[in-house]
């Protein structure tokens, strides 16, 4: 009770008035915290995680950063889209769950974690603000991936066990770094390979070949299929997309790179890759564990989906119904649906699934009608690499954390600010009609 009125009267608005004055700083600890959900601390039956508590004190900041912006935030259609996205996990959570008091719990910290697109919708202001916040996402996302990197060494050649998890992957450790697991350390730093990519193909910059090679060796020591598969994806995209830059300077240069990781990482990671590949049967996908599991998961989400196909089952309920007992397992842990469209689909019904979709496709649009009128690198990468997402989130769901929500927010919030830019430029044109919108 002594810490929690320490941190309730001194450090909290202590915190809030730092955040408060320093929007960049708010900015690093946002990325700082949605890196690192491995840790936590247990407040009664809740895991208050980094993300959570990052979130809930730029929130108290909010009010300050909304006063000193120098216009109002200019809100658009994946905003309100998102919104009501949020309100169908409290309703459904609320009205469907046969436990509402949990439901509405884990309805509460999704919408904690989705807040911090909204936060970065209201931290950007302008250009400089947007490249400032893309940068301290690529030096936090290379940091993150040094780490893991770290981890994974210490352990192949110490045996120590931070940023471990011995059991991932049977008798293969996977490497979580401060992620949640390997799988999302695997998805994180795929995308971050992707984007320093294609800024390294469009700007030329050292400093993004060798966030490159730091990144795309942590997706490596991961062992995770999903995200190897969404990062090759991602990365072939990126190299199609910026293939008019790839001229013999730059790919001299990243062949380089590649062969210091394959010098670097190959030999570690070479066998254990080929062990991760030896289970996997197109025939009889029961000859890997984890695939069979997947599956049953997936049968019996379908079912509680055919029970309340328009409004779900509420937030996180299936593991209500189910655990690992249920597939045979010796625990019993809570059950969980590893696809990102098959949980929307069981927790928020046709209805959440749709405004989901919607978000998406409006956001999307949205970016490719801009990309068209002029380019805009930072944006571009950052829709690339999200393409890693789309493909490892059929594998592992992620969307219950905060760190795509950080992504699509930096996405969101450089398309706001480049518009405005694009409709100031049009009306400050000579001859140009004068805009009564506002009017």
């Amino acid at each position: 009770m002594l810490v929690f009125l320490l941190a309730a009267f001194i450090l909290v608005p202590a915190s809030v008035s730092v955040l408060a004055t320093r929007p960049s700083f708010a900015v690093i600890v946002l990325m700082a915290a949605v890196a690192m959900p491995r840790l936590f601390l247990q407040v009664s039956a809740l895991k208050a995680r980094p993300e959570h508590v990052a979130c809930g004190l730029l929130l108290l900041a909010l009010p300050f950063w909304l006063k000193q912006r120098p216009e109002p935030v200019k809100w658009f259609a994946p905003d309100y889209i998102l919104a009501a996205y949020l309100g169908m996990h409290l309703f459904s959570s609320m009205v469907m769950s046969i436990a509402p008091l949990q439901t509405i719990k884990w309805a509460s910290q999704q919408i904690i974690v989705v807040t911090a697109y909204f936060l970065l919708r209201v931290l950007i202001v302008d250009r400089a603000s947007f490249r400032r916040a893309f940068n301290i996402a690529l030096v936090i996302g290379t940091v993150e991936a040094a780490y893991a990197i770290l981890c994974f060494y210490s352990n192949l050649l110490f045996g120590t066990e931070f940023g471990m998890e011995i059991g991932q992957y049977g008798s293969i450790p996977g490497t979580y770094g401060t992620q949640f697991e390997a799988n999302i350390l695997g998805s994180y730093c795929g995308a971050c390979c992707a984007i320093m990519l294609a800024m390294y193909l469009q700007k030329k910059e050292r400093r993004f070949l060798l966030g490159f090679a730091v990144t795309f060796a942590a997706m490596a020591i991961s062992l995770s299929r999903g995200a190897l598969a969404g990062g090759l994806l991602a990365l072939l995209v990126v190299v199609v997309r910026c293939r008019k830059n790839l001229d013999r300077h730059r790919v001299g240069k990243l062949a380089l790179a590649m062969l210091g990781i394959m010098i670097t990482v190959a030999p570690a990671v070479v066998g254990l890759w080929s062990e991760r590949f030896s289970t996997v049967e197109i025939s009889d996908i029961a000859t890997d564990e984890t695939t069979r599991d997947r599956v049953i998961t997936l049968g019996l989400a379908y079912e509680g989906i055919m029970e309340h196909p328009l409004l779900g089952n509420g937030t996180s309920s299936f593991q209500l119904q189910f655990s690992s007992a249920d597939f045979g397992a010796d625990d019993d842990t809570p059950g969980w649906i590893a696809n990102t469209e098959a949980r929307i689909l069981y927790d928020t019904g046709i209805v959440g699934f749709g405004l989901f979709l919607a978000f998406f496709i409006s956001l999307g649009v949205g970016v490719k009608r801009l990309l068209k009128i002029a380019p805009h690198p930072e944006l571009e990468a950052l829709a690339m690499a999200f393409a890693v997402y789309l493909v490892a989130f059929q594998f592992t769901e992620g969307t219950l954390l905060a760190f795509p929500w950080a992504h699509l927010g930096l996405i969101a919030a450089g398309l706001a600010v480049f518009q405005a830019g694009n409709s100031a430029r049009q009306n400050s044109l000579p001859g140009a009609m004068p805009d009564f919108s506002a009017k």
